[in-house]
């Protein structure tokens, strides 16, 4: 708790340096070293005042804010007053040189950063040089081998603890620890056991984190107070607040008092009527609230109860806002790469549909028409139906292969012949369509992934049925070409050919599965057939 209560830290330290500094200087028999009743009266005076200070930190972080930069001139003034008083000529340890200058260099580290020490140590270089060249004007007898040693031990302390804190080593970091769950369907769980979190770490009554999402006009608040709430808040002054995103703020809206913690000019404080949209809705007076971006839109952190409430914790606060926002970022791309996936499952699953299934009730409706035909002219039936009913119990295998696909996926480590397979699945087609097939292909055999040996003959047999179906072919011919590790595959029929028009129509799902296996798809569409050229890159061949 010590880590956020910076204030209470400094004023009791402060307290303790001056009570042991007079008892020191009571108990030393050559101390004062000058002036000793108005020395004695002037550190009874400061031991007082840091008494004062202490109760001051620990009732009330607005004045200690506001008091701050003037006590710590008090304390700079405090040390030159105690080197007059103290300093002798052959004492060292009864000076309260260094115990000074250290906890002069911490305070200004912890309230300032390291502009704070570097101005709190060109004070004390500049005050500790004036006060032992006044010495030495008066003739006192100074030590100029000590007094030059302290300065560079100073100077040296000043140094190192500015790099410390301008490198950012003693800047205050926070991790939200991960809630469990599926990544993309737990945002609730996220920002409930965030806040349980940040609750915890505060030591905090009460919790709220407000967003607004850009799609839609309503709040929506998540709240804990020992009490877990979620709420949608119609738009108006809180939804306003956040598209606006404030600075961190300690607030007091009774006393009308806060401290903005502002990227550049570091802590400020002002007095004046405050709104806090947030701390209304929540019914409270007093927290510190921050704001965060998320991809999805803006948000706020509101926290209040805490005990012995300190500036200390508006660096905590942002902090945590700062990781909410990362967090609810890192759900909406989970929830964006699942839906990316789920569409991409949903659009291959309607290509495989169109390709297979349902071009093979529309070959078996040409079929059944053209037997009705054969029956009415006074024919045998049975050898058709025959050949109908073999055919329906190969597309049954099909669609179950299709199911065991999408059950366990594809094994991308087996092989099988493409040509055979083309081979026999054109022979399919020609009895299922009452067409002449041919497979071209130079090289045999032609080992390939069982993945892509399923996408080429889904291919085929899009482009069969179309040629078929729209351009009324009597022969399809499939080509098979190994180009230099790639693949490329030609269907040519001598059908009709596309209308004719100003922008010609390509197949829409056969376009689509050569873009998803990262091919290219051209079209030659001649006087007679077209020819539809497929190439595909050597990854996919290999």
């Amino acid at each position: 708790m010590f880590m956020r209560r910076t204030a209470k830290v400094l004023a009791t330290t402060r307290a303790v340096l001056a009570v042991v500094f007079l008892l020191a200087v009571l108990i030393e028999p050559t101390q004062p070293a000058r002036a000793g009743a108005v020395g004695l009266a002037i550190l009874a005076g400061y031991m007082t005042l840091a008494a004062a200070l202490v109760i001051v930190a620990w009732r009330s972080w607005w004045y200690d804010f506001r008091l701050a930069v003037a006590v710590h001139v008090i304390d700079i003034i405090a040390f030159v007053g105690g080197v007059y008083f103290t300093e002798a000529g052959n004492s060292d340890f009864s000076s309260p040189f260094m115990a000074f200058a250290a906890f002069l260099l911490v305070s200004s580290n912890l309230r300032w950063g390291w502009r704070g020490i570097a101005v709190t140590a060109l004070a004390l270089l500049v005050a500790n040089t004036a006060a032992g060249g006044a010495l030495m004007m008066l003739h006192f007898n100074l030590d100029i081998y000590r007094f030059g040693r302290r300065q560079v031990y100073m100077l040296l302390l000043s140094i190192v603890m500015v790099w410390l804190s301008g490198d950012g080593r003693l800047s205050r970091r926070v991790e939200l620890q991960d809630p469990g769950g599926v990544p993309g369907e737990r945002r609730l769980r996220v920002l409930a056991e965030a806040i349980a979190e940040i609750r915890n770490a505060l030591g905090a009554k009460g919790v709220a984190i407000a967003l607004l999402r850009n799609e839609e006009p309503l709040v929506e608040i998540v709240l804990d107070d020992g009490t877990s709430t979620h709420v949608m808040a119609a738009p108006g002054d809180l939804s306003d607040d956040l598209a606006l995103g404030i600075a961190p703020v300690m607030f007091d809206t009774v006393r009308r008092r806060r401290i903005a913690s502002l990227p550049v000019a570091g802590m400020a404080a002002w007095t004046g009527r405050i709104s806090v949209p947030l701390a209304d809705h929540c019914g409270i007076s007093e927290g510190i609230i921050a704001s965060f971006a998320t991809a999805a839109g803006p948000g706020q952190l509101l926290a209040w109860g805490m005990r012995d409430l300190s500036v200390d914790d508006l660096p905590l606060v942002e902090a945590f806002a700062r990781e909410v926002g990362l967090a609810l970022d890192r759900e909406e791309m989970a929830s964006l790469s699942r839906e990316a996936a789920v569409s991409g499952i949903r659009n291959a699953l309607a290509r495989d549909l169109h390709d297979s299934v349902a071009q093979f009730l529309a070959g078996t409706l040409f079929r059944i028409e053209a037997l009705r035909r054969w029956i009415r002219e006074g024919n045998d039936p049975e050898g058709e139906i025959d050949s109908i009913k073999q055919a329906l119990r190969r597309e049954q295998v099909q669609l179950r292969g299709l199911i065991d696909r999408l059950r366990r996926g594809e094994d991308g480590d087996r092989r099988t012949d493409l040509a055979e397979e083309l081979e026999a699945l054109l022979v399919e087609l020609s009895h299922h369509w009452h067409i002449d097939t041919r497979l071209d292909a130079a090289m045999r055999p032609l080992p390939v992934s069982i993945e892509l040996a399923y996408e080429l003959r889904q291919l085929v047999r899009e482009g069969v049925a179309n040629a078929v179906r729209h351009g009324h072919c009597a022969s399809v011919t499939v080509s098979i070409i190994g180009e230099a590790g790639a693949l490329r595959m030609q269907i040519r029929d001598d059908g009709l050919g596309f209308a004719t028009g100003p922008d010609p129509l390509r197949p829409r799902s056969i376009s689509e599965r050569v873009e998803a296996l990262g091919g290219r798809l051209e079209i030659a569409d001649a006087t007679k057939g077209v020819t539809l050229d497929i190439s595909l890159p050597a990854r996919m061949a290999a």
